[in-house]
């Protein structure tokens, strides 16, 4: 847990400069989209009459053309306030302090490999998404529910089924947790980025899975409590400005660590010009 501890105290320390980057993705994305929409669906699915696969589906995924344009412009805006963001903690984490005035030169240098894994994420998502409706419309040919809602016991497998299928997708980010902040800081390639990657985050599998979880033990119970209560929007907000807090720190804090670099932001009693 000491990786835990130290992305918190960094958070902690730092929290006017994590928050300002992270407050306004997090309004565009929880306002303007569906970020949880798979817990939404997994809360909503026992009263879903399934036909075919396609009611599923459109369930799961976006339904309407000014929700893709949405996308599109939340790409670029997370693509450049995330650039930013990791630009500052590197440089914070090598030099030991903060320097928002050279935001624009971490940008210059960040954000190419940024957009790269932001993209293969959200491909990943779309991938796991997909993967998840077509299990969950075989068990309904399996329980035989076809034009029916689920059962409980399907229900209750199909739950079950799904979180399995995102603890190993949490286990697929971990690379690009990872691999993001060694292409930045080495200048490698994506592919060799996401080699050493695998090789940091195997020798650690398990810690590496269950920090990337940790932030759902908040967060799940708020999305869930948001679609029972009726105030989706505010609990998508609140979960997306603790993913856009965390995460990133969480990134370079594991790398410097998994990889024995030293940081210099949290040494005591330095001093710099």
């Amino acid at each position: 847990m000491k990786n835990f501890i130290e992305t918190f105290k960094y958070i902690g320390k730092n929290l006017i400069f994590v928050l300002g980057f992270a407050i306004l993705p997090a309004c565009f994305v929880g306002g303007l989209l569906q970020p949880f929409s798979i817990i939404n669906f997994l809360v909503n699915y026992k009263n879903l009459t399934v036909n075919n696969f396609g009611d599923i589906l459109k369930n799961l995924f976006i339904t309407n053309w000014a929700t893709y344009l949405n996308c599109v412009l939340g790409i670029i805006l997370i693509v450049l306030i995330v650039s930013a963001f990791v630009g500052n903690i590197e440089n914070h984490f090598r030099s030991g302090k903060l320097n928002l005035s050279s935001t624009m030169n971490f940008v210059n240098n960040t954000v190419l490999s940024v957009l790269v894994y932001a993209l293969i994420l959200i491909l990943g998502y779309v991938l796991i998404k997909f993967l998840l409706g077509l299990i969950i419309f075989v068990l309904h040919i399996i329980f035989g529910r076809l034009n029916l809602t689920p059962t409980v016991a399907q229900y209750v497998i199909s739950v079950v089924a799904s979180f399995v299928v995102l603890i190993f997708s949490g286990y697929l980010f971990s690379y690009v947790l990872i691999a993001m902040p060694d292409t930045n800081t080495c200048g490698y390639s994506i592919r060799t980025s996401l080699s050493d990657a695998s090789d940091l985050v195997n020798k650690n599998p398990w810690q590496t899975i269950l920090l990337i979880a940790l932030p759902f033990v908040v967060v799940l119970p708020l999305q869930v409590l948001g679609v029972v209560f009726n105030f989706q929007t505010i609990s998508a907000i609140v979960g997306m400005i603790i993913i856009f807090m965390y995460y990133p720190v969480l990134s370079y804090t594991l790398y410097f660590d998994y990889s024995r670099l030293e940081r210099y932001d949290n040494v005591k009693h330095r001093y710099y010009k």
